[in-house]
Protein backbone atom coordinates (compact mmCIF):
# COMPACT_ATOMS: atom_id res chain seq x y z
CA UNK A 1 0.00 0.00 0.00
CA UNK A 2 2.56 2.58 0.92
CA UNK A 3 4.38 1.56 -2.91
CA UNK A 4 0.82 2.24 -4.25
CA UNK A 5 0.89 5.87 -2.35
CA UNK A 6 4.29 6.67 -3.49
CA UNK A 7 3.32 6.22 -7.41
CA UNK A 8 0.09 8.25 -7.21
CA UNK A 9 2.46 11.04 -6.56
CA UNK A 10 3.86 10.98 -9.45
CA UNK A 11 2.15 8.79 -11.75
CA UNK A 12 -0.91 11.23 -13.30
CA UNK A 13 -3.78 8.38 -13.95
CA UNK A 14 -6.24 6.98 -12.13
CA UNK A 15 -6.41 5.18 -8.65
CA UNK A 16 -8.19 1.88 -10.77
CA UNK A 17 -5.76 2.44 -13.32
CA UNK A 18 -2.47 2.30 -11.03
CA UNK A 19 -4.20 -0.34 -8.77
CA UNK A 20 -4.21 -2.67 -11.97
CA UNK A 21 -0.56 -2.23 -12.72
CA UNK A 22 0.18 -2.59 -9.33
CA UNK A 23 -1.32 -6.20 -9.43
CA UNK A 24 0.30 -6.85 -13.06
CA UNK A 25 3.63 -6.11 -11.74
CA UNK A 26 3.12 -8.19 -8.15
CA UNK A 27 1.92 -11.14 -10.97
CA UNK A 28 4.63 -10.44 -12.82
CA UNK A 29 6.98 -11.14 -10.08
CA UNK A 30 5.43 -13.62 -8.25
CA UNK A 31 5.67 -15.81 -11.76
CA UNK A 32 8.85 -15.40 -12.14
CA UNK A 33 9.42 -16.28 -8.17
CA UNK A 34 7.87 -19.41 -8.69
CA UNK A 35 9.72 -20.35 -11.74
CA UNK A 36 12.81 -19.77 -9.99
CA UNK A 37 11.67 -21.89 -7.48
CA UNK A 38 10.44 -24.71 -9.51
CA UNK A 39 13.85 -25.08 -11.10
CA UNK A 40 15.59 -24.58 -8.25
CA UNK A 41 13.63 -27.70 -6.60
CA UNK A 42 14.57 -29.32 -10.14
CA UNK A 43 18.55 -28.64 -9.63
CA UNK A 44 17.96 -30.92 -6.34
CA UNK A 45 16.37 -33.96 -8.47
CA UNK A 46 18.18 -34.50 -11.46
CA UNK A 47 15.09 -37.31 -12.27
CA UNK A 48 12.48 -33.75 -12.71
CA UNK A 49 14.52 -32.28 -15.66
CA UNK A 50 17.57 -33.00 -17.95
CA UNK A 51 20.45 -30.91 -18.17
CA UNK A 52 19.60 -29.56 -21.25
CA UNK A 53 16.02 -28.56 -20.08
CA UNK A 54 17.56 -27.23 -16.39
CA UNK A 55 20.10 -24.90 -19.16
CA UNK A 56 16.99 -23.97 -21.33
CA UNK A 57 15.40 -23.23 -18.69
CA UNK A 58 17.34 -20.72 -16.65
CA UNK A 59 18.22 -19.03 -20.28
CA UNK A 60 15.15 -18.12 -20.70
CA UNK A 61 14.23 -15.87 -17.21
CA UNK A 62 17.18 -13.92 -18.30
CA UNK A 63 14.92 -11.55 -19.86
CA UNK A 64 12.72 -10.95 -17.07
CA UNK A 65 14.73 -10.50 -13.88
CA UNK A 66 16.91 -7.71 -12.44
CA UNK A 67 20.58 -7.31 -13.31
CA UNK A 68 21.56 -8.97 -9.94
CA UNK A 69 19.56 -11.59 -10.22
CA UNK A 70 21.08 -12.63 -13.98
CA UNK A 71 24.27 -12.40 -12.11
CA UNK A 72 22.90 -15.48 -9.94
CA UNK A 73 21.35 -17.27 -12.45
CA UNK A 74 24.61 -16.88 -14.70
CA UNK A 75 27.34 -17.85 -11.10
CA UNK A 76 24.54 -20.74 -10.77
CA UNK A 77 24.70 -21.87 -14.44
CA UNK A 78 28.30 -21.74 -14.42
CA UNK A 79 28.40 -23.77 -11.02
CA UNK A 80 26.03 -26.49 -12.98
CA UNK A 81 27.87 -26.50 -15.43
CA UNK A 82 31.29 -27.25 -13.84
CA UNK A 83 29.86 -29.73 -11.77
CA UNK A 84 27.96 -31.69 -14.59
CA UNK A 85 31.42 -31.58 -16.64
CA UNK A 86 33.44 -33.05 -12.99
CA UNK A 87 30.87 -35.85 -12.74
CA UNK A 88 30.82 -36.46 -15.97
CA UNK A 89 34.95 -36.89 -16.20
CA UNK A 90 34.39 -38.88 -12.91
CA UNK A 91 32.35 -41.29 -14.21
CA UNK A 92 34.16 -42.06 -17.31
CA UNK A 93 37.44 -42.55 -15.04
CA UNK A 94 35.61 -44.79 -13.37
CA UNK A 95 34.19 -46.80 -16.30
CA UNK A 96 37.38 -46.92 -17.66
CA UNK A 97 39.17 -48.14 -14.86
CA UNK A 98 36.06 -50.82 -14.29
CA UNK A 99 36.22 -52.25 -17.65
CA UNK A 100 40.38 -52.46 -17.33
CA UNK A 101 39.59 -54.56 -13.90
CA UNK A 102 37.24 -56.76 -15.48
CA UNK A 103 39.50 -57.09 -18.49
CA UNK A 104 42.10 -58.29 -15.97
CA UNK A 105 39.21 -60.78 -14.69
CA UNK A 106 39.81 -63.18 -18.03
CA UNK A 107 43.53 -63.79 -16.98
CA UNK A 108 43.41 -63.58 -13.19
CA UNK A 109 43.20 -67.88 -13.37
CA UNK A 110 45.97 -68.40 -15.01
CA UNK A 111 48.38 -65.70 -13.23
CA UNK A 112 47.16 -66.86 -10.32
CA UNK A 113 47.92 -70.75 -10.97
CA UNK A 114 51.70 -69.64 -12.45
CA UNK A 115 52.49 -67.22 -9.23
CA UNK A 116 51.05 -69.93 -6.63
CA UNK A 117 53.47 -72.76 -7.89
CA UNK A 118 51.82 -75.56 -7.22
CA UNK A 119 50.40 -73.96 -3.68
CA UNK A 120 46.55 -74.13 -2.76
CA UNK A 121 44.99 -70.68 -3.92
CA UNK A 122 42.86 -69.30 -1.41
CA UNK A 123 40.64 -65.97 -2.34
CA UNK A 124 39.52 -64.17 0.47
CA UNK A 125 36.32 -62.38 -0.11
CA UNK A 126 35.94 -59.09 2.15
CA UNK A 127 33.13 -57.18 1.98
CA UNK A 128 35.43 -53.54 2.73
CA UNK A 129 35.13 -51.72 -0.94
CA UNK A 130 38.23 -51.19 -2.86
CA UNK A 131 39.78 -47.22 -2.53
CA UNK A 132 41.12 -45.69 0.68
CA UNK A 133 38.39 -45.71 2.73
CA UNK A 134 38.74 -49.54 3.22
CA UNK A 135 41.68 -49.23 5.92
CA UNK A 136 38.51 -48.14 7.93
CA UNK A 137 35.80 -51.22 7.50
CA UNK A 138 37.31 -53.53 10.23
CA UNK A 139 36.84 -56.52 7.63
CA UNK A 140 39.72 -54.98 5.77
CA UNK A 141 42.89 -55.40 8.70
CA UNK A 142 40.38 -58.59 9.41
CA UNK A 143 41.24 -60.59 5.89
CA UNK A 144 44.70 -59.03 6.06
CA UNK A 145 45.42 -60.56 9.34
CA UNK A 146 44.08 -64.11 8.34
CA UNK A 147 46.40 -63.51 4.88
CA UNK A 148 49.14 -63.46 6.78
CA UNK A 149 49.12 -66.75 9.03
CA UNK A 150 47.64 -68.92 5.72
CA UNK A 151 50.63 -67.49 3.79
CA UNK A 152 52.62 -68.83 6.69
CA UNK A 153 50.65 -72.82 5.76
CA UNK A 154 52.08 -72.60 2.17
CA UNK A 155 48.57 -70.88 0.68
CA UNK A 156 48.44 -68.27 -2.03
CA UNK A 157 46.07 -66.06 -0.77
CA UNK A 158 44.43 -62.90 -2.38
CA UNK A 159 42.01 -60.88 -0.94
CA UNK A 160 39.09 -59.46 -3.15
CA UNK A 161 37.69 -56.51 -1.96
CA UNK A 162 33.62 -56.08 -2.82
CA UNK A 163 34.26 -54.64 -6.39
CA UNK A 164 36.02 -57.97 -7.22
CA UNK A 165 33.73 -60.20 -6.10
CA UNK A 166 32.45 -61.21 -9.42
CA UNK A 167 36.10 -62.44 -10.13
CA UNK A 168 37.08 -66.47 -10.79
CA UNK A 169 40.43 -66.69 -9.83
CA UNK A 170 40.92 -69.98 -9.94
CA UNK A 171 40.72 -70.89 -6.31
CA UNK A 172 40.99 -73.76 -4.73
CA UNK A 173 39.32 -72.46 -1.40
CA UNK A 174 37.07 -68.97 -1.43
CA UNK A 175 36.68 -68.08 1.94
CA UNK A 176 33.84 -65.18 2.32
CA UNK A 177 33.78 -62.94 5.34
CA UNK A 178 30.13 -62.56 5.63
CA UNK A 179 28.82 -59.78 8.00
CA UNK A 180 26.68 -57.28 5.91
CA UNK A 181 27.09 -58.63 2.52
CA UNK A 182 25.83 -61.04 0.83
CA UNK A 183 27.90 -63.12 -1.48
CA UNK A 184 26.54 -65.69 -4.07
CA UNK A 185 29.14 -69.00 -4.51
CA UNK A 186 30.50 -68.33 -8.02
CA UNK A 187 30.11 -72.07 -9.16
CA UNK A 188 31.69 -71.59 -12.86
CA UNK A 189 34.59 -72.87 -10.48
CA UNK A 190 33.85 -76.36 -10.10
CA UNK A 191 36.75 -77.56 -8.19
CA UNK A 192 36.24 -74.71 -5.63
CA UNK A 193 35.16 -75.19 -1.88
CA UNK A 194 33.21 -72.46 -0.62
CA UNK A 195 33.51 -71.61 3.00
CA UNK A 196 31.58 -68.82 4.36
CA UNK A 197 32.89 -67.55 7.90
CA UNK A 198 29.62 -66.27 9.35
CA UNK A 199 31.14 -63.06 11.71
CA UNK A 200 29.05 -61.03 12.40
CA UNK A 201 25.08 -59.53 11.52
CA UNK A 202 23.39 -63.44 11.74
CA UNK A 203 20.11 -61.58 11.15
CA UNK A 204 20.84 -61.09 7.31
CA UNK A 205 21.11 -64.87 6.63
CA UNK A 206 19.03 -67.16 5.62
CA UNK A 207 18.79 -71.07 6.15
CA UNK A 208 18.83 -70.99 1.91
CA UNK A 209 22.16 -68.74 1.89
CA UNK A 210 24.27 -71.18 4.37
CA UNK A 211 22.91 -73.99 1.95
CA UNK A 212 24.98 -72.36 -0.82
CA UNK A 213 28.51 -73.19 0.72
CA UNK A 214 30.07 -76.22 0.89
CA UNK A 215 30.82 -75.19 4.51
CA UNK A 216 29.87 -72.90 7.09
CA UNK A 217 31.90 -71.58 9.84
CA UNK A 218 30.09 -69.74 12.62
CA UNK A 219 31.42 -67.34 15.35
CA UNK A 220 29.44 -68.65 17.90
CA UNK A 221 29.30 -72.05 19.57
CA UNK A 222 25.84 -71.32 20.57
CA UNK A 223 24.07 -70.54 17.51
CA UNK A 224 26.47 -72.98 15.37
CA UNK A 225 24.63 -75.97 17.15
CA UNK A 226 21.12 -74.40 16.14
CA UNK A 227 22.26 -73.64 12.61
CA UNK A 228 23.98 -77.41 12.39
CA UNK A 229 20.23 -78.84 12.49
CA UNK A 230 18.94 -76.69 10.16
CA UNK A 231 21.05 -76.29 7.01
CA UNK A 232 22.01 -79.51 4.91
CA UNK A 233 25.92 -78.47 4.68
CA UNK A 234 28.78 -78.85 7.74
CA UNK A 235 28.86 -77.02 10.14
CA UNK A 236 32.03 -75.53 12.23
CA UNK A 237 31.90 -72.91 15.11
CA UNK A 238 34.46 -70.77 14.44
CA UNK A 239 34.59 -67.46 17.00
CA UNK A 240 36.31 -64.36 16.38
CA UNK A 241 40.41 -63.44 17.20
CA UNK A 242 42.79 -61.18 17.36
CA UNK A 243 46.66 -61.23 15.74
CA UNK A 244 48.70 -61.30 18.36
CA UNK A 245 51.58 -60.35 16.75
CA UNK A 246 50.43 -56.59 16.55
CA UNK A 247 47.73 -56.73 19.81
CA UNK A 248 50.04 -57.61 23.09
CA UNK A 249 50.45 -56.12 26.92
CA UNK A 250 52.88 -52.92 27.24
CA UNK A 251 55.77 -52.91 29.13
CA UNK A 252 55.81 -52.09 32.74
CA UNK A 253 57.05 -48.60 32.08
CA UNK A 254 54.42 -47.33 29.07
CA UNK A 255 52.30 -44.37 30.81
CA UNK A 256 48.30 -44.23 30.48
CA UNK A 257 47.44 -41.79 28.75
CA UNK A 258 43.69 -42.24 29.12
CA UNK A 259 41.62 -43.82 31.99
CA UNK A 260 37.76 -44.91 30.08
CA UNK A 261 37.89 -45.66 26.31
CA UNK A 262 35.45 -46.46 23.79
CA UNK A 263 35.92 -46.96 20.32
CA UNK A 264 32.80 -47.64 17.61
CA UNK A 265 30.36 -45.21 15.70
CA UNK A 266 27.12 -44.33 16.72
CA UNK A 267 25.16 -47.01 14.76
CA UNK A 268 22.66 -44.19 14.78
CA UNK A 269 21.44 -45.22 18.53
CA UNK A 270 22.19 -43.98 22.16
CA UNK A 271 24.75 -47.24 23.45
CA UNK A 272 23.68 -48.02 26.64
CA UNK A 273 27.51 -48.05 27.95
CA UNK A 274 28.94 -44.56 26.34
CA UNK A 275 25.45 -42.60 27.78
CA UNK A 276 26.02 -43.83 31.28
CA UNK A 277 29.36 -43.05 31.74
CA UNK A 278 28.71 -39.63 30.10
CA UNK A 279 25.85 -39.32 32.97
CA UNK A 280 28.25 -40.91 35.61
CA UNK A 281 31.14 -37.86 34.81
CA UNK A 282 33.57 -40.63 33.80
CA UNK A 283 36.25 -39.72 32.39
CA UNK A 284 35.75 -41.03 29.26
CA UNK A 285 37.67 -40.72 25.76
CA UNK A 286 35.88 -41.71 22.06
CA UNK A 287 36.89 -42.61 18.80
CA UNK A 288 33.77 -42.84 16.14
CA UNK A 289 31.45 -41.49 13.78
CA UNK A 290 27.67 -40.48 14.14
CA UNK A 291 27.58 -39.18 17.06
CA UNK A 292 26.94 -35.94 16.48
CA UNK A 293 23.21 -35.50 17.30
CA UNK A 294 23.38 -38.19 20.45
CA UNK A 295 26.48 -36.06 21.64
CA UNK A 296 26.09 -32.58 20.37
CA UNK A 297 27.05 -31.38 23.61
CA UNK A 298 29.69 -33.58 24.30
CA UNK A 299 32.13 -33.67 21.19
CA UNK A 300 35.06 -32.85 23.24
CA UNK A 301 35.17 -36.14 24.24
CA UNK A 302 36.32 -36.84 20.67
CA UNK A 303 39.76 -38.11 19.66
CA UNK A 304 38.94 -38.34 16.39
CA UNK A 305 36.05 -39.81 14.01
CA UNK A 306 37.56 -42.82 12.98
CA UNK A 307 40.45 -44.66 13.81
CA UNK A 308 42.79 -47.07 11.63
CA UNK A 309 43.72 -51.04 12.77
CA UNK A 310 47.28 -50.28 12.80
CA UNK A 311 46.41 -47.76 15.97
CA UNK A 312 44.31 -49.85 18.29
CA UNK A 313 47.54 -51.42 20.12
CA UNK A 314 48.67 -48.62 20.95
CA UNK A 315 45.62 -46.94 22.02
CA UNK A 316 44.69 -50.13 24.32
CA UNK A 317 47.70 -50.46 25.61
CA UNK A 318 47.77 -46.82 26.69
CA UNK A 319 44.40 -46.69 28.47
CA UNK A 320 42.93 -48.00 31.57
CA UNK A 321 39.22 -49.75 30.78
CA UNK A 322 37.58 -49.70 27.64
CA UNK A 323 33.91 -50.09 27.56
CA UNK A 324 32.53 -52.73 24.87
CA UNK A 325 29.18 -53.47 23.78
CA UNK A 326 27.82 -55.55 21.08
CA UNK A 327 25.05 -55.51 18.27
CA UNK A 328 22.13 -56.67 19.19
CA UNK A 329 21.69 -59.61 16.84
CA UNK A 330 25.20 -60.39 17.89
CA UNK A 331 24.39 -60.14 21.65
CA UNK A 332 21.07 -62.23 21.20
CA UNK A 333 22.69 -65.30 19.65
CA UNK A 334 26.43 -65.27 21.08
CA UNK A 335 28.76 -64.03 18.66
CA UNK A 336 31.63 -62.10 20.65
CA UNK A 337 32.88 -58.96 18.93
CA UNK A 338 36.87 -59.29 17.99
CA UNK A 339 37.60 -56.03 20.44
CA UNK A 340 37.08 -58.27 23.15
CA UNK A 341 39.93 -60.36 22.08
CA UNK A 342 41.86 -57.43 20.92
CA UNK A 343 42.07 -55.29 23.98
CA UNK A 344 42.68 -58.13 26.63
CA UNK A 345 45.49 -59.32 23.96
CA UNK A 346 47.06 -55.59 25.14
CA UNK A 347 46.56 -56.36 28.73
CA UNK A 348 43.37 -53.98 28.63
CA UNK A 349 40.65 -54.43 31.14
CA UNK A 350 37.08 -54.78 29.55
CA UNK A 351 33.75 -53.60 30.43
CA UNK A 352 31.10 -55.41 28.60
CA UNK A 353 27.45 -56.34 27.87
CA UNK A 354 27.33 -60.10 28.63
CA UNK A 355 25.99 -63.31 26.51
CA UNK A 356 26.72 -66.89 28.36
CA UNK A 357 29.37 -67.70 25.49
CA UNK A 358 31.14 -64.53 26.92
CA UNK A 359 30.99 -65.28 30.23
CA UNK A 360 32.23 -68.92 30.13
CA UNK A 361 35.42 -68.21 28.25
CA UNK A 362 36.13 -65.14 30.50
CA UNK A 363 34.53 -65.18 33.57
CA UNK A 364 36.57 -63.28 35.87
CA UNK A 365 38.23 -61.41 33.29
CA UNK A 366 35.42 -59.13 31.64
CA UNK A 367 33.69 -56.94 34.30
CA UNK A 368 30.07 -57.68 32.96
CA UNK A 369 26.76 -55.17 32.77
CA UNK A 370 23.14 -56.04 31.94
CA UNK A 371 21.81 -53.23 33.74
CA UNK A 372 23.01 -49.14 34.66
CA UNK A 373 23.58 -50.22 38.31
CA UNK A 374 25.33 -53.12 37.13
CA UNK A 375 27.22 -50.73 35.42
CA UNK A 376 28.32 -48.61 37.73
CA UNK A 377 29.15 -51.73 39.90
CA UNK A 378 32.09 -52.16 37.16
CA UNK A 379 33.06 -48.75 37.49
CA UNK A 380 33.56 -49.29 41.53
CA UNK A 381 35.24 -52.25 41.11
CA UNK A 382 37.63 -50.68 38.66
CA UNK A 383 38.45 -47.63 41.27
CA UNK A 384 39.02 -50.31 43.82
CA UNK A 385 40.22 -53.33 42.72
CA UNK A 386 42.24 -52.00 39.37
CA UNK A 387 45.46 -54.19 40.15
CA UNK A 388 43.65 -57.37 40.64
CA UNK A 389 41.70 -56.77 37.44
CA UNK A 390 44.50 -55.49 35.07
CA UNK A 391 46.67 -58.65 36.47
CA UNK A 392 43.67 -61.15 35.57
CA UNK A 393 43.62 -59.72 32.30
CA UNK A 394 47.46 -60.41 31.95
CA UNK A 395 47.09 -64.16 32.86
CA UNK A 396 44.98 -64.73 29.84
CA UNK A 397 47.60 -64.16 27.07
CA UNK A 398 48.27 -68.12 27.09
CA UNK A 399 44.68 -68.81 26.08
CA UNK A 400 44.30 -66.18 24.05
CA UNK A 401 46.64 -67.07 21.65
CA UNK A 402 46.22 -70.93 21.89
CA UNK A 403 42.53 -70.45 21.12
CA UNK A 404 41.70 -67.10 19.81
CA UNK A 405 44.46 -66.00 17.68
CA UNK A 406 44.38 -65.77 13.59
CA UNK A 407 46.95 -67.93 13.68
CA UNK A 408 44.76 -70.48 15.42
CA UNK A 409 42.36 -69.83 13.03
CA UNK A 410 44.58 -69.78 10.21
CA UNK A 411 45.61 -74.13 11.50
CA UNK A 412 41.52 -74.65 11.83
CA UNK A 413 40.16 -73.21 8.11
CA UNK A 414 43.70 -75.49 6.80
CA UNK A 415 42.44 -78.37 7.97
CA UNK A 416 38.49 -77.58 6.96
CA UNK A 417 39.57 -76.83 3.70
CA UNK A 418 41.79 -80.16 3.48
CA UNK A 419 39.08 -82.02 4.96
CA UNK A 420 36.32 -81.35 2.60
CA UNK A 421 38.58 -81.29 -0.66
CA UNK A 422 39.52 -84.68 -0.08
CA UNK A 423 36.44 -85.89 0.85
CA UNK A 424 35.40 -84.54 -2.62
CA UNK A 425 38.11 -85.95 -4.90
CA UNK A 426 37.31 -89.25 -3.06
Amino acid sequence: MKIKKYLRRFVPVSRTYVDAKIKDLESTYTNQIEKQSALFNQLTNYQSASFDEIIQQLSSLETHITKQQQNNIQNLLHHITTEHNRIASTINDHLDWELKRRDRWKTMSAENKRSAGGRPIWVIKCPAPEGKDKVLWGDYPYALALKKYLERLNCFVIIDTREDWGCEEGADVVLVLRGTYFYRPDRRNKTALYIMWNISHPDKITIDEYNLYDVVCIASDYYAEIIRNQVKVPVFPLLQCTDTELFFPADKHQEKKWDYIFIGNSRGVARNCVMWAIDENIPLRMWGSGWNTILKDHMDLFESPSVENYELPNIYRSAKVTLNDHWDDMLQKQFINNRIFDALACGLPVISDECDELKKIFPTAILYYHTRQDFKNCIHDIENNYSQISQTVLEQQALIHEKFSFEARAHQLVEIASKFTNSRKN
